[in-house]
């Protein structure tokens, strides 16, 4: 990957100048080279495994861009979750409406490398509790390496995701990251709200509105927009929002343009 999105997808779990880390860089900082992914998976019946450098199960907006309706993220997946991890995971279903993870990392953000000594546990379980609605947990905790400076950390994101009918669906959200490095303390917490509605093939509008805390102070933003497909393979992602922490905001506009082939 190449651009200002891969500058977040970088090993920052690795000492500078070692896998994809580019030293001269910091986080958000402007455009660069990544390997967000490289790994092999196995599959037997109900088993799944992978092994290698993946992209983190935690949350519900995912790093890839086709695959989030906005164009910006959440202020708790910039801030409370990873983007990456380093190790095995496996996943079972015993059913078709039911998925457990289980597995292990070399903390948050690490490529074949890591630093601080990161080593922790990934897992959760995805579950259909009725027809339109799915509850899925995910959590970390242990020693997430340069993300918690060493010291041990837990987080976790909870996602309920109900298709109300054929035109409108419902996300809620809620990520906890705490944090007990040598003498410090880091807590996050955050709730988002997503309502989507499908116009047409061709259109949908959304609305996204979240809180967000760390140590300081609460943050709010809400986001509204519109993916246009003019044809299936390109899409159209203008939105608009607005964001505040008293007694400071702030509104934005941003759009992109992707196409899939």
């Amino acid at each position: 990957m190449y651009g200002v999105d891969a500058t977040d997808t970088q090993s920052f779990g690795n000492p500078p100048g070692s896998c994809d880390l580019n030293s001269s860089l910091t986080r958000g900082a402007g455009y660069g080279f990544a390997l967000p992914q490289a790994y092999g998976e196995l599959a037997n019946g109900n088993w799944n495994i992978k092994l290698g450098h993946f992209f983190t199960l935690i949350g519900y907006e995912v790093v890839a861009a086709p695959d989030n309706f906005f164009y910006s993220h959440a202020l708790t997946m910039y801030n409370t979750e990873p983007f990456t991890h380093t190790g095995a995971l496996v996943s079972y279903s015993p059913t078709d409406t039911t998925t457990a993870y289980f597995g292990w990392t070399l903390g948050w953000d690490t490529g074949f490398d890591n630093n601080r000594g990161g080593n922790s546990y990934i897992g959760g379980c995805s579950h259909a509790l009725t027809s339109n609605l799915t509850l899925t947990y995910i959590a970390t905790m242990g020693n997430f390496g340069t993300r918690s400076k060493g010291g041990n950390g837990y987080s976790h994101s909870i996602v309920f995701d109900y298709q109300i009918d054929d035109r409108w669906n419902y996300v809620l959200q809620s990520d906890v990251l705490r944090i007990w490095p040598a003498g410090t303390q880091d807590d996050n917490v955050g709730i988002n709200n997503y309502l989507l509605y499908t116009v047409s093939d061709k259109v949908r509008v959304g609305m996204r509105a979240e809180w967000w805390r760390n140590d300081v102070a609460s943050q709010y933003a809400i986001t509204g927009g519109v993916n246009y497909r003019p044809p299936e393979n390109i899409t159209v992602r203008p939105e608009i929002r607005y964001n505040w922490h008293l007694p400071n905001s702030r509104i934005t506009f941003g759009m992109d343009v992707i196409w899939t082939f």
